[in-house]
């Protein structure tokens, strides 16, 4: 059975001189040029439905100039799209091997190698480039390293040098001016983000924000206009009927030279009045309506706006956003992890390995690194002892991300318990001071605590109420399970045996104590 390529096509072996150059490259007089055009000075709306509409029927040169127009035009738009992309970062990246064998191994080392090298790494923000256009395309370098070929680079390609299948709209070519070229076999990234559903041009974030972009932007050129009309007062000059031509331009540079330099001279015949413009709200009805669509790109992007904007809600409605954005977050890494297996992992395992031993491929994914909350192992760690949890001091430091201190190391330490001075009368010599020492009668709660230790009834109770939250504290598999049983524990009231022993104790020491009587061994 032949090998496909991502759009199914059966992928043909490429003599190793052709897959260590590069194909996608700009040339003279080529249909792949760096010039771009800017179809978004003096957009309207329009112009924005014939390029969305272009872009459908085969030619979205307008449409990706216009994503990265938009990028550069609007700060809002280029901040929560930058977010989107950098949000894999937060994720650590995890190759497993296909199966058991030393090849499957091998091979995961290989992709593994790769994908934290930094020419890799770094390059992933560029093949998440697909989140606003819709589609990425990276082109890998290849190098040779002993008998294996290895991954020196991966570069983006400007999409306009590629273009869909005019019958699918699926399948990727490489524009040429000898017409439509195909790709050649393990040596791209192609990328699509499926933000929604459809053809994979309509797919990117591009498209749904180009309508918000366009109605911000009539909203900011409007407000602009404002500011100039109503932002500075109006200066008016009078002339008398006698004054000339020449009288009449000494006045209006007066008074274009007051707007700009608050400095002029007139003639005395001449007169000039400052008519201070009175805005009425609509400032804040511009403000109020750029404010909205930034709100609806960052809906549109992010899914949220709590951590974008200042809106009401509190923590509570921040925390609800911030699980939403983890939910595009985690669906972004899951398509990303899918291409980088198929358009990474697998040409390293085609170039690299003998295809007659059917070497099993790499899996990779992208996951969250376990955080524990610091309050609730501080919590934990003081508790859990106590309560029987034993707890392996490598995982505390790796928590906290502490380093085994090397022998000799000056390291804290815990304070040392200060021990009680005997009370000596002043009169009496060192002999007899210690004989009354010897002599003296216990403390109330000391003679309390001896009981309660010796006849070992308390310990027997508390045994029975701890027993179970033990049990229980030994099934929690993270720190979430073992905060809610200590939580839930720490709010029982306890069974009512415990109550009525520690109750009974309590109240006899604290007798014993007031009446300055010992505590009874009975």
């Amino acid at each position: 059975m032949p090998i496909l390529d991502q759009f199914g096509r059966p992928l043909q072996s490429v003599p190793e001189s052709e897959l260590l150059e590069r194909q996608a490259v700009a040339s003279f007089g080529s249909v792949r040029q760096i010039q771009s055009g800017h179809p978004a000075d003096g957009l309207t709306p329009l112009r924005l439905a014939a390029i969305l509409r272009e872009a459908e029927n085969g030619d979205a040169t307008s449409y990706l100039e216009l994503a990265e127009q938009m990028e550069e035009k609007d700060l809002h738009y280029a901040a929560v799209l930058g977010v989107r992309k950098r949000a894999i970062r937060s994720l650590a990246s995890q190759v497993d091997p296909g199966d058991d064998s030393d090849a499957a191994n091998e091979a995961a080392d290989m992709v593994r190698q790769t994908l934290s090298a930094a020419p890799v790494k770094t390059a992933l923000i560029d093949v998440m480039d697909a989140l606003g256009k819709s589609y990425s395309v990276s082109e890998i370098g290849w190098e040779r390293e002993g008998r294996n070929l290895k991954v020196s680079s991966l570069e983006l390609v400007d999409p306009r040098w590629f273009e869909f299948d005019q019958e699918n709209g699926k399948h990727i070519y490489l524009r040429d001016n000898a017409g439509p070229q195909p790709l050649r076999p393990d040596s791209y990234v192609i990328h699509m983000a499926k933000v929604k559903s459809g053809l994979p041009i309509r797919g990117g974030l591009a498209r749904l924000a180009a309508w918000g972009y366009i109605f911000k932007n009539y909203t900011l050129k409007d407000w602009a206009i404002f500011c100039e009309a109503y932002g500075h007062p109006l200066r008016l000059g009078k002339y008398d009927t006698t004054a000339t031509p020449e009288d009449r331009q000494t006045l209006l540079r007066a008074v274009r030279q007051i707007g700009a330099d608050m400095a002029a001279i007139i003639p005395k015949s001449m007169e000039v009045d400052i008519v201070s413009a009175a805005a009425t709200g609509a400032d804040k009805l511009y403000e109020g309506n750029a404010r909205y669509w930034d709100e609806q790109l960052s809906k549109g992007v992010l899914g949220q706006v709590a951590t974008t904007d200042a809106i009401s809600g509190g923590h509570a409605v921040g925390k609800i956003h911030e699980e939403v954005r983890s939910d595009i977050r985690d669906a972004d890494a899951e398509q990303l992890a899918a291409t980088l297996q198929r358009d990474l992992a697998g040409p390293i395992v085609r170039l690299n390995f003998d295809p007659r031993h059917n070497v099993a491929m790499p899996v990779i994914s992208f996951v969250t690194p376990e955080r524990a909350d610091p309050d609730l192992l501080l919590r934990l760690l003081d508790k859990g002892p106590r309560l029987g949890l034993r707890i392996a001091t490598s995982d505390v430091r790796k928590a906290f991300n502490l380093r085994e201190p090397e022998d000799g190391e000056e390291v804290l330490m815990a304070p040392a318990p200060a021990k009680p001075e005997a009370t000596v009368p002043p009169n009496l010599d060192q002999q007899a001071a210690s004989t009354l020492s010897e002599a003296a009668p216990k403390d109330s709660i000391d003679a309390l605590i001896e009981e309660l230790m010796s006849d070992g009834e308390l310990q027997k109770v508390a045994e029975g109420e701890l027993a179970e939250l033990l049990d229980i504290l030994g099934s929690a598999t993270d720190f979430d399970q073992v905060r809610d049983i200590l939580d839930v524990f720490t709010e029982g009231s306890g069974s009512a045996a415990l109550r009525e022993h520690l109750s009974q104790t309590t109240f006899a020491a604290r007798l014993a104590g007031e009446v300055g009587a010992e505590v009874s061994d009975a």
